[in-house]
């Protein structure tokens, strides 16, 4: 029998261009202007995308999807930093979508076990993911993530 799971769901609007936003999820050195601290990204299908940061701990993924301004999903490795999974695995989806002018990033993450022994799991990536898109809306408006130069 497949045990429940449970998920969870950040996002914010801005004004910012998808090729923005984009470069803010699959540039190294961008990541690490709102996220981390440390960040490899092989921005690819079947890439990789390594994160250490104050919020998350280290975090290693595989780039399941990648389809360029508009989705990048990542899947999870175990690791030491986080309870492990016992019938799952941890994945983020990061969607943009465009309405009226308008971009929405969103992440959406699945795959945590809906037994009490990971709710602390879930509120810390909650948490970290609206305090990590406060960070990129700041770097957003400072100018530091905007379209690369022509």
């Amino acid at each position: 029998m497949r045990r429940q799971t449970r998920g969870y769901m950040q996002s914010f609007e801005t004004t910012a261009s998808a090729a923005a936003l984009w470069r803010a999820l699959t540039d190294s050195a961008l990541v690490i202007t709102w996220l981390a601290t440390d960040a490899v990204v092989e921005p690819r299908a079947g890439g990789r995308h390594v994160t250490v940061s104050r919020l998350f701990g280290r975090r290693e993924a595989h780039i399941e999807r990648f389809e360029p301004g508009l989705r990048l999903r990542l899947l999870y490795e175990p690791n030491s930093d986080w309870p492990a999974l016992p019938d799952s695995a941890l994945m983020e989806d990061f969607i943009i979508d465009e309405k009226k002018g308008q971009r929405m990033l969103r992440v959406i993450g699945a795959g945590i076990p809906a037994d009490e022994q990971y709710s602390k799991m879930l509120v810390r990536l909650r948490t970290g993911w609206a305090l990590a898109f406060a960070q990129l809306q700041l770097r957003i408006k400072d100018g530091t993530i905007r379209e690369a130069a022509p």
